[in-house]
């Protein structure tokens, strides 16, 4: 089991973390009536863009999830 440091829990159903080797990823709450978490990995400009602009990027980007939670295909669905 790896160690994940949360770095953002946000009230708009969302978290950023980093995982053990370094990947920071979001875990987003996404659907209606049937909901469920999916997981996105942090692009190389995505993790700088968070660097740069912090926690209103990640929740824009969080929001982006949301409106479409497949994400271009990037999206795993979270056990």
């Amino acid at each position: 089991m790896s160690e994940e440091q949360v770095l953002i829990q946000s009230p708009l159903m969302y978290r950023l973390a980093r995982s053990a080797e370094g990947t920071l990823f979001l875990d987003v709450v996404v659907g209606g009536i049937a909901q469920f978490t999916v997981r996105v990995v942090l692009t190389a400009q995505e993790a700088e863009a968070y660097a740069r602009l912090g926690r209103p990027y990640a929740d824009r980007l969080a929001m982006d999830v949301m409106a479409s939670p497949a994400f271009g295909g990037r999206a795993v669905r979270v056990p």
